[in-house]
């Protein structure tokens, strides 16, 4: 059996630069993440990643730092007001300060994200940002993970420290949550005109949805001009609206890893690319972003994920080195080699 000649064509033309175009991303797409096109489409975007970052891999934390019940009621969400059994709560400052300490202590956090929920206190996550930024080394940049915002604020944000924002205009927007599919964009402008980078994600993924809404939702964060862009898939979280859609494989995602990659590794503004939740087989696909995590987790049905989903720094230095990365950068892009002696005594 040998795989499709277009297959072949477009992997090919991967290396002399030429990154997939739409229709080609959802060609790829099209193929079951069992055939043979899947396998090689899956090698060829981790082999070309790997060659063009030294075979390194980078770890960000995230803190979630507040929940409630949350007006945009997605239906993939654990804070959805119409469904949640989270009350409103903010993590103490002591706290705060122990899981910043505890992210940062062995100086190989690329960047911290701070959590917030849709609508937030902005005076309140401003003072979460000094308070972190006085405690991260200079190695680990800071970033935001929060609503929809307007360009003041993120002028406000970058003043403090922040330097990223991850925000996405997710698959169904508008349908399956109760927000503007077109605030949400806005808020991706509004985050670059403001100075910052967009770290976007092809998200929440699930089994009903087609190659065309997939292809799509990638392309937005490819326009805009994206730091970073990843690929996460729905988890069925207990109580939330679509949990009866059930999950796709991690065998699947990786082949959705590979096609965001593919169509991605030539933007100049690209620098790496993600998946949700961790996961191996992402990471012999193109992947090279891990994400350890505590507090609040809008995937958990817990107030602490980091005894639940969450993975801890050590986890991810683990699952890194298990996928045969060389190296971890750090912030500001130097090197740390990951070998087993690196990940045992950290």
């Amino acid at each position: 059996m040998f795989p499709e000649k277009r297959v072949r064509e477009i992997l090919e033309r991967a290396y002399s630069d030429i990154a997939p175009n739409k229709e080609e991303c959802a060609y790829l797409l099209g193929f079951h993440e069992n055939s043979l096109e899947a396998y090689m489409m899956r090698a060829v975007a981790a082999h070309i990643i790997r060659s063009r970052n030294d075979n390194s891999a980078i770890i960000l934390g995230q803190i979630g730092v507040e929940m409630a019940p949350c007006p945009g009621n997605c239906g993939f969400c654990t804070f959805g007001k119409e469904h949640t059994q989270f009350q409103k709560n903010r993590i103490g400052e002591e706290d705060f300060a122990a899981k910043v300490t505890d992210f940062c202590k062995d100086g190989d956090l690329y960047a911290l994200y701070l959590m917030t929920m849709h609508e937030y206190d902005l005076d309140f996550f401003l003072n979460i940002i000094l308070q972190a930024k006085k405690l991260i080394p200079s190695t680990t940049q800071l970033w935001a993970n929060v609503g929809d915002t307007n360009v003041d604020a993120f002028k406000e944000m970058k003043k403090a420290g922040v330097t990223g924002v991850y925000h996405v205009c997710r698959i169904g927007e508008g349908e399956v949550t109760s927000l503007d599919p077109k605030q949400r964009i806005k808020t991706m402008e509004n985050a670059k005109d403001a100075g910052l980078c967009v770290l976007s994600c092809l998200e929440p993924i699930g089994p009903e949805h087609t190659v065309e809404q997939l292809v799509d939702n990638m392309f937005i964060g490819i326009d805009l001009g994206c730091t970073q862009h990843a690929a996460m898939r729905r988890v069925s979280v207990p109580g939330t609206p679509l949990a009866k859609y059930g999950q796709i494989s991690e065998l699947r995602l990786g082949q959705i890893v590979a096609g965001v990659a593919l169509a991605t590794f030539t933007m100049p503004t690209m620098t790496y690319m993600g998946v949700h939740e961790p996961n191996e087989i992402s990471y012999v696909s193109g992947a090279n972003v891990i994400t350890a995590e505590t507090g609040v987790n809008p995937r958990d049905n817990v107030a602490e994920t980091s005894g639940s989903r969450g993975m801890d720094m050590a986890a991810c230095r683990k699952m890194l080195w298990d996928c045969g990365f060389f190296y971890i950068r750090r912030g500001d892009e130097s090197k740390i080699p990951l070998d087993l002696k690196y990940v045992s005594e950290h």
